[in-house]
């Protein structure tokens, strides 16, 4: 599948980093296929994905608004799927997905 390559402000890659990391550990980003988090809890094993649309990063948001929506929404639903693929669509949705452990 062929996108047009996006520059993502790396003020809003640092501020969801900084986001994540106040609740989680090994906090990485990569942006190979998708705009992807990858994290871990604590001494736990258990690691989560979060995947944003490349359209998401689009949005004339605030960075305090980006801070709200990361604390208030995405790490509440992280916190209540352990170990799931978490995703935010272009519109600010949030859906929860299996991993696929098997690769």
């Amino acid at each position: 599948m062929n996108s047009p390559t996006a520059t993502i402000d790396p003020i809003k890659i640092q501020t969801i980093q900084a986001c994540l990391e106040r609740q989680f550990s090994n906090v990485t980003f990569d942006q190979k296929i998708r705009p992807t988090f990858t994290f871990h809890h604590g001494d736990h094993k258990l690691s989560w994905l979060l995947v944003m649309h490349e359209e998401f990063f689009a949005d004339s948001m605030s960075l305090e608004k980006l801070w709200q929506f990361i604390d208030g929404k995405a790490i509440k639903k992280i916190l209540q799927n352990p170990g799931k693929r978490i995703q935010v669509s272009k519109h600010w949705d949030i859906t929860v997905e299996e991993r696929n452990l098997s690769s």
